[in-house]
C-alpha cells in the first residue's frame, strides 16, 4: 500500500529553551526584603518595651535623695526620718537560714495632712549595688499594724486629713554573715519623680 503525499508539508515544530528558574535571592527577594525592615523594628521594639516597664513614668525612680546622718527630710508628702538601725542579736525563735543575720531597720513617717503611699524600702549593699527586700512572716516574726513593712494608707476618718498619724515602718532584712556595710535603705514613696535614701552601716 502506498502513502499519499501529504497536502502541505508538516512544519517541523521549533523547540524553545524551558523557561529559567529564578535565582534563590530573587524568588525570595521580598521576604529578605521584610526582614531587613522587621528584624531591626523589633530589636528596637524589644528594647523599648523592656525599658519602659523598667524606667517609665515612674516604674522605677532614679534621683537619690539622701538623708543627712541621723536627719530628717521632707518628701512625697511626708517627713521621713531620722533613721533606727541595727542587727538583731537574738533571732533562735525564728526561722532564720544558716549563715544568715537579720538587720531590722526602723523609718519614722510623719504624713503631712494626707497619707501617703509607698513600697517596701530596700537594702541596698553600697559597694556592690546588691539589694534585698525584707522579710519579715517569711522567717517568722508576726505582722503588726503598729509596726508596718510599708507606707500606712489609710485615714482614720476620710473627711479629716488631720486624723492621719505619725507611725514607724519597721522592716527586716535577711542577709549573709560574709555581706558587710554600710547600706542604704531606699523608700520610694509613689508621686514624686524621687527616693529617700539612708545611709545605714549596722
Amino acid at each position: 500500500m502506498t502513502i499519499p503525499t501529504p497536502l502541505r508539508p508538516i512544519a517541523h515544530a521549533e523547540r524553545t529553551p524551558p523557561a529559567r528558574r529564578p535565582g534563590w535571592w530573587r524568588a525570595n527577594r521580598l521576604a529578605l526584603v521584610a526582614l531587613l525592615v522587621l528584624v531591626p523594628l523589633i530589636g528596637v521594639g524589644v528594647w523599648w518595651n523592656e525599658w519602659y516597664s523598667y524606667y517609665g513614668y515612674g516604674a522605677r525612680k532614679v534621683t537619690a535623695v539622701q538623708v543627712p546622718e541621723d536627719g530628717t527630710i521632707e518628701l512625697g508628702g511626708a517627713t521621713w526620718g531620722p533613721l533606727k538601725s541595727g542587727e538583731a542579736e537574738d533571732t533562735s525563735g525564728l526561722d532564720m537560714p544558716a549563715g544568715t543575720r537579720l538587720l531590722i531597720a526602723s523609718v519614722p513617717v510623719k504624713p503631712d495632712g494626707r497619707a501617703v503611699t509607698c513600697d517596701s524600702p530596700l537594702l541596698v549593699q553600697q559597694g556592690t549595688g546588691r539589694e534585698w527586700a525584707p522579710l519579715r512572716s517569711e522567717v517568722g516574726i508576726p505582722s503588726s499594724s503598729d509596726e508596718p513593712e510599708r507606707c500606712v494608707n489609710d485615714l482614720a476618718d476620710p473627711a479629716d486629713p488631720a486624723s492621719v498619724k505619725p507611725y514607724s515602718m519597721v522592716v527586716g532584712f535577711v542577709v549573709p554573715d560574709d555581706v558587710d556595710g554600710p547600706f542604704w535603705l531606699d523608700v520610694d514613696p509613689a508621686g514624686d519623680g524621687r527616693f529617700v535614701r539612708f545611709s545605714l552601716n549596722p
